[in-house]
């Protein structure tokens, strides 16, 4: 029960974080604050859950910064509880517990949990398919409810992250492993489970088809497989950053699991587990080789990992587990007190030093900014940048959602260029960018023109530049 116990008191941590003192949003959360303005089957870069998420929360508790992130905390509750129950399930329940106080305190969780992106559905979805998988195997093959919970969280799993897919590159990695799975081939409830989770993310699939299967060509572009290939340089860089995301004795005890889990006669709940861990790990080093791989790519690969590594650390080395999650817990007591940590330490504020330095200040810039369109009723915003529009539509009041991004090319890139058209004729904008001296290509185009303001508050040590606010006015189209 202490497990638990330390699972509901780092949530109610975090809430209190995010009810009190929650950061600023990145552009990248502001983007899907707008894209939850209006509920649709899909947007530009994602499938819908996490603008789904965030229209819920903010419907009840506001438009703040925390209740636009709190989803993300919630999410990482629900997975921490289903790995609790597949430890229990696979093992006993002192597993369970070691591997939901593991999740809960994992660095990689501990940063997500103050924001909102797509992994904490993922990875909530992966848990729950995973611990449904494993009570559908046992009851057996036929079509029964434990199938059916199986298809729901699959199908919820491709609504927030097509990673999701993974988990079906973890089957198959399972039944090589493990012969005795394939017997759920030759029974309804694995085909059944798997046609539903295809029914529920249907309608993603169909948006798509009507908007020329925009997320799935950002997603292959991410892959990013033109470049320079065969980067040695990035392939350390990733696996170093698997240590931090996992920490480095819970990343280390998850590579044992996995020698123990892929050797010949090794115990089939090792296999298991082993299975949908090593899949996503190995993809993404490879893609890290060849390309780049962000670190937190792997994220599903933890889902099961934790609780192998809870596994074999819980019957040879309990101490490290204690260790591991003293480590974590302190980790996160630094990471959720900076300013105090940085202040004790006599550092100054320095870009270097602070994670959060690309998101600190922009409320302060959207106060900068909401002056001057006040001055300026008639005007709309106008950015060249996303991260630039996508934080000023949420922090400038109020929220200019009929803001533009000016794109010469006519290229959709994001979402605002495909949402959005700056049109010739009479009007004005607030032109707002980090060009210091915007192209005469821009200002060329509109018949009037001048400076307002230069921006730097929002600059965290030498972080960042200043951002430039324009008015102009008679937009003459983009030209040849």
């Amino acid at each position: 029960m202490a497990a638990l116990a330390l699972v509901a008191v780092v949530t109610l941590w975090r809430l209190a974080l995010l009810a009190f003192d929650p950061p600023n949003l990145s552009f990248d959360e502001a983007q899907y604050w707008a894209w939850a303005q209006t509920i649709q089957l899909g947007y530009y870069s994602k499938p819908p859950m996490v603008a789904w998420a965030i229209a819920a929360t903010t419907a009840v508790f506001g438009e703040g910064e925390g209740a636009v992130k709190l989803s993300s905390t919630l999410a990482h509750l629900v997975t921490a509880l289903f790995l609790f129950a597949l430890g229990r399930e696979l093992v006993d329940r002192r597993v369970g517990a070691w591997a939901a106080a593991g999740w809960i305190t994992l660095p990689a969780v501990s940063l997500s949990s103050l924001m909102i992106t797509t992994d904490p559905f993922l990875l909530a979805a992966w848990a729950a398919a995973l611990f449904f998988l494993v009570k559908a195997e046992k009851r057996g093959a036929g079509i029964h409810g434990w199938w059916v919970a199986f298809g729901l969280a699959f199908g919820l799993g491709l609504l927030s992250k097509y990673a999701m897919a993974f988990f079906l590159l973890g089957l198959a990695v399972w039944m090589v492993l493990q012969p005795e799975a394939r017997r759920l081939l030759r029974g309804g409830g694995l085909w059944a489970g798997l046609a539903l989770g295809v029914l529920i993310y249907a309608p993603n699939g169909i948006w798509n088809a009507l908007n020329g299967f925009v997320s799935y060509a950002h997603t292959r572009d991410n892959a990013n497989l033109h470049g320079d290939m065969f980067n040695f340089g990035k392939l350390a860089e990733f696996v170093g950053g698997q240590f931090g995301v996992a920490g480095p004795v819970m990343m280390a005890a998850i590579v044992f699991g996995l020698w123990l889990g892929l050797r010949r006669g090794a115990d089939s709940r090792l296999k298991l587990l082993a299975s949908f861990t090593v899949p996503v790990l190995a993809v993404m080093t490879v893609e890290a080789f060849l390309s780049r791989a962000n670190a937190n790519w792997t994220a599903p690969a933890f889902v099961a990992g934790v609780v192998l590594a809870s596994a074999v650390l819980a019957q040879r080395a309990p101490r490290l587990l204690v260790a591991s999650l003293v480590l974590h817990v302190v980790a996160m007591g630094g990471l959720y007190n900076l300013d105090a940590v940085r202040h004790g330490l006599g550092l100054t504020e320095n870009s270097r030093l602070d994670p959060m330095k690309r998101i600190r200040g922009w409320d302060v810039v959207g106060e900068r900014v909401s002056a001057l369109m006040a001055e300026h009723p008639q005007a709309r915003l106008l950015a060249d940048e996303r991260k630039v529009l996508a934080t000023l539509i949420y922090y400038v009041h109020p929220h200019p959602f009929d803001a533009v991004k000016w794109n010469p090319s006519g290229r959709i890139h994001d979402h605002f260029d495909q949402t959005t058209e700056l049109v010739a004729g009479a009007g004005e904008y607030i032109y707002v960018t980090e060009n210091p001296n915007p192209p005469v290509t821009v200002l060329a185009r509109f018949q009037e023109g001048r400076l307002l303001a230069r921006i730097e508050d929002h600059l965290s040590g030498t972080y960042g530049r200043p951002l430039s606010v324009w008015w102009v006015s008679g937009f003459k189209g983009y030209g040849e």
